[in-house]
């Protein structure tokens, strides 16, 4: 579904502070499997996972998405595969304070042009299933981290993409709520949705749902297991 090959990706290019963040990277994601990043702190995944991604472009190598060479698309393609395909959810829920959990969970599928009493319907359908029914009209700024962590769930749904990427999502997740974004995860695999991870978290990268785990240091792949 997703493929690199021989993807880099340098900062600071040309200056004494040039660092190579992904070195030479060859990977294939698998449709609807659970694909999770691991390593320490500086190994590249979060670099990594913003390429497969789409919102960052390698300094060399290619990208293909669906058998179709992305890696130069102008930006305004890219932006518009990323809403079209991607679900993010992020370590911080992103949030947009002074507005409401509704509104917040609506705001990506604003640019698509879509009725917006067709989309407020799936908005409140998605609440819905993750109990947030309740919270619709409160602004964000009132949720607990957990309830705001459910809600950037719900947004990153919106558009029903094929694709979700998770950079560290539990990270600020306590035991329980940890295991219940794993049931979410495990629902979105049943529907048929590809879902790409960054963890350290063993709760993640060791659970019955994760079909593979692919392990970077320094940049690059050192190994993988299933």
């Amino acid at each position: 579904m997703i493929e690199l090959l021989n993807v880099k990706k340098v900062f600071n290019a040309g200056n004494s502070s040039e660092f190579m963040a992904i070195n030479g990277v060859n990977l294939d994601i698998g449709e609807n499997k659970v694909t999770v990043l691991k390593g320490p702190s500086g190994s590249g995944k979060t670099t990594l996972l913003s390429i497969l991604a789409c919102m960052s472009r390698p300094t060399a190598g290619r990208v293909r998405l669906n058998g179709r060479e992305i890696t130069s698309l102008p930006e305004r393609f890219l932006t518009d595969i990323r809403r079209k395909t991607f679900g993010f959810i992020f370590q911080q829920p992103n949030l947009i304070n002074g507005i409401s959990v509704l509104e917040n969970v609506m705001l990506p599928a604003y640019p698509l042009g879509e009725k917006r009493r067709h989309l407020k319907t799936r908005a409140l359908d998605g609440l819905s299933e993750l109990n947030l029914t309740d919270k619709a009209a409160s602004r964000v700024e009132w949720l607990s981290g957990g309830e705001a962590q459910r809600v950037s769930i719900v947004r990153a749904l919106i558009n029903n993409p094929s694709i979700i990427i998770a950079d560290e999502p539990t990270a600020h997740l306590d035991t329980k709520l940890s295991y219940r974004f794993l049931e979410i995860i495990e629902k979105f695999k049943t529907e048929g949705k590809t879902i790409i991870i960054t963890s350290h978290d063993p709760l993640v990268y060791d659970a019955a749902i994760v079909d593979r785990v692919v392990n970077l240091r320094d940049g690059k792949i050192e190994g993988e297991s299933a």
